[in-house]
């Protein structure tokens, strides 16, 4: 009876809906969101935390995703490769396995455990999950490094125009915004600059190529 009740209860434990996991996989990316952040504005000298509401925490993950175009692409892209790659494998090690000096001895042994591993339900989960960490942190990463790199060297074109609401406008590069603020860069400046939003700015216009100075 002891028994009976104890795999009963394992099953309930790894037995999970489609609802479980969605929220699962939204906490997952939730932190990638937020470590992404952490540490493209802490390698810009910036504690994010700082200037960050709950609604952006929430909504990390997909600020991350759309501000990269290419994110977005490479993960359109990857994850059914790495599918497909998981099938190429599972029907390849099931040739090979076949093969009649596959059948006995520690080769059969090393094929079946590889087979199993393959065919299990949701083998590939675990190497996507590695996938979008190495994304969201080298993107983080590499964002940070070379936006800090042009904010010392002044190497960057102004990308917008700021309007605030006293009718000063100036001419800046934007490095990040959030519902709360705008981060950016002007040439006399290497600092990340920070403006609140409400009551503060009343317009941000994107500069054309025509209108972009050096």
């Amino acid at each position: 009876m002891e028994t009976a009740n104890i795999e009963t209860t394992e099953q309930n434990v790894t037995k999970y809906s489609i609802q479980d996991y969605m929220s699962i996989g939204y906490l997952f990316l939730l932190v990638l969101g937020v470590a992404n952040q952490a540490i493209f504005y802490g390698l810009l000298g910036v504690n994010i935390f700082e200037y960050t509401s709950v609604l952006d925490v929430l909504l990390s993950p997909l600020a991350v995703i759309s501000s990269h175009w290419l994110m977005p692409v490479v993960l359109a892209v990857l994850i059914p490769l790495m599918i497909g790659y998981f099938k190429l494998l599972q029907w390849y090690y099931a040739k090979l396995s076949k093969k009649e000096k596959y059948q006995s001895g520690k080769k059969k042994e090393k094929l079946d455990k590889v087979l199993k591993s393959l065919n299990k339900k949701y083998a590939v989960i675990p190497f996507i999950l590695l996938m979008l960490i190495c994304m969201f942190l080298g993107f983080g990463l590499g964002g940070g490094y070379k936006s800090k790199e042009r904010l010392e060297t002044q190497d960057y074109k102004y990308t917008h125009q700021i309007v605030y609401e006293d009718g000063e406008v100036k001419d800046v590069k934007i490095l990040g915004k959030n519902s709360l603020y705008v981060f950016y860069a002007t040439k006399d400046n290497n600092e990340v600059q920070i403006s609140p939003v409400e009551g503060n700015i009343k317009n941000i216009i994107k500069l054309t190529s025509k209108d972009t100075k050096e």
